[in-house]
């Protein structure tokens, strides 16, 4: 593809996302090529993804819920989500079956095992299922409704089938960590996902990233002494509130790992 070729296109690539449609006439004015012309620059940038052909112009490809949902997530605070996962993929031993709940804080955990061997992650994250499939990873989805905000499965079904199902490890988030309350969450049936998963596993880790320390939210998932190791990242230091929060935690000499950046 020659520069000027390229150029017009990357352009046309830029304004279709910005008008969210254009027209070929007005396009073949501006760019002063035929209409024919940019027919084929459209044809071709539709057979690479870049747009949809209507009449008489194109419009840009809509991203799904799914996409817009998942990426607005992952974006949040994902440095620390990143380090929070660094430090919890050492406690993951040989023959591990791995828990993995709903939350992007243990998504990004899941990123991290793709090239481990002998590992079984059961989760109810179908981010995390789908981004396992082409690695050596055994996964197990747990059945249940599809809740779209988190692109999860939860319900009855979902605490049924857990029944039968023993994990080593399950790493967890929550909207909330207190002392008081434990990990708390902000709607029941996702709360009640999380404890269907932590009621068959023989450790909890809970991936709790520096904005959530200190907050309390409507539904208890489990208790602070219930959980075998707290991770929480202090990509920036900790303000008041929250430093009392972790001093609470390491005076009770409960298991509080601080990570920071290198």
């Amino acid at each position: 593809m020659t520069n000027s070729l390229k150029r017009r296109q990357d352009e046309i690539n830029k304004l279709v996302n910005q008008k969210n449609y254009v027209e070929i006439s007005d396009l073949s004015e501006r760019f002063q090529v035929s209409e024919m012309t940019i027919r084929r620059d459209l044809e071709k940038m539709e057979s690479e993804g870049l747009l949809i052909r209507v009449l008489g112009g194109a419009k840009p490809i809509q991203k799904s819920f799914v996409e817009d949902n998942l990426n607005l997530r992952a974006s949040e605070n994902l440095e620390a989500k990143q380090l929070m996962a660094q430090e919890a993929v050492t406690l993951i031993q040989d023959g591990d079956v791995i828990g993995i709940d709903a939350s992007t804080s243990a998504s990004e955990v899941g990123k991290l095992i793709k090239g481990m061997k002998n590992i079984t992650v059961v989760t109810n994250n179908i981010s995390v299922a789908l981004d396992l499939i082409s690695s050596e990873v055994t996964t197990i989805l747990l059945g249940g409704y599809v809740r779209p905000n988190s692109i999860s499965t939860m319900g009855t079904s979902l605490k049924k089938y857990m029944e039968s199902i023993n994990i080593d490890k399950l790493f967890i988030s929550a909207r909330g960590l207190t002392l008081q309350e434990g990990l708390t969450d902000s709607t029941i049936d996702e709360g009640e996902a999380k404890q269907a998963m932590i009621h068959k596993s023989n450790e909890v880790i809970a991936l709790i990233d520096q904005s959530k320390v200190g907050i309390k939210k409507l539904f208890q998932v489990m208790p602070a002494d219930a959980i075998s190791t707290i991770i929480v990242d202090e990509i920036k230091p900790f303000n008041e509130e929250q430093q009392e929060v972790v001093n609470e935690f390491l005076e009770n000499n409960l298991d509080l790992r601080i990570v920071r950046k290198k």
